[in-house]
């Protein structure tokens, strides 16, 4: 005769296990999963430092010119245009990869998820930033190169000078039209692929779970 109370408890012990078993399966799937991505994201890093390079040496070149012209109001404004879009440069990918290195992989999914979310809004807005302000800085450089040569733009043609400016103007407008427009395809392209796939993983994987 079988006796329902022993049969009770075996039941209990092996649902127990049965969750314990799938407790393990996760920590294994999670520690797998946060090991590939950390991976990939150290590429990413990598990918950080010839921006960080250029910033630097960008920052140096036109601190040094406009200081160096100090007394030319022209010559001022190309160094001063050209260092802040180095500072640019530089402060996003500064900001990137300290983004990356906060990121705890031994912290529970939904925080990782949290912080890479956060690392692609900041990737985005600097995508775009650099990308609109490009437009206005490739000016002063191209003035700067010509006045190496011993060609002062601004001083033989202002009016050259005004309407590129007027249509870097123009163009920035339109490029920042069009990424918002087109929203999807822009931000897809400004995540770049291994972020992208890092957070697809981590989002497939909280469904997964739910």
């Amino acid at each position: 005769m079988i006796d329902m109370n022993e049969l009770e408890t075996a039941w209990k012990g092996l649902e127990q296990r049965l969750v314990q078993q799938d407790l393990r399966l996760q920590a294994l799937q999670r520690q797998g999963l946060l090991q590939g991505i950390r991976s990939r994201l150290r590429w990413l890093t990598l990918g950080q430092v010839p921006q960080i390079v250029i910033g630097v040496l960008v920052v140096l070149w036109a601190g040094g010119y406009w200081t160096a012209h100090w007394g030319e109001t022209h010559l001022v404004v190309y160094g001063m245009a050209i260092h802040l879009y180095g500072i640019g440069l530089l402060g996003f990918a500064v900001a990137q990869v300290v983004q990356l290195a906060r990121i705890d992989y031994q912290a529970p999914v939904i925080e990782v998820q949290r912080r890479l979310h956060s690392l692609a809004r900041l990737r985005i807005r600097a995508e775009r930033t650099l990308l609109l302000a490009g437009f206005l800085a490739w000016v002063p450089m191209v003035l700067v190169a010509l006045r190496a040569v011993g060609m002062d733009l601004w001083q033989v043609r202002p009016g050259v000078v005004a309407w590129n400016l007027a249509a870097s103007v123009v163009l920035m407008a339109l490029v920042g039209w069009l990424s918002l427009r087109f929203r999807a395809g822009f931000e897809r392209d400004a995540l770049g692929r291994r972020l992208r796939q890092a957070a697809e993983e981590l989002d497939a994987f909280e469904s997964g779970r739910d």
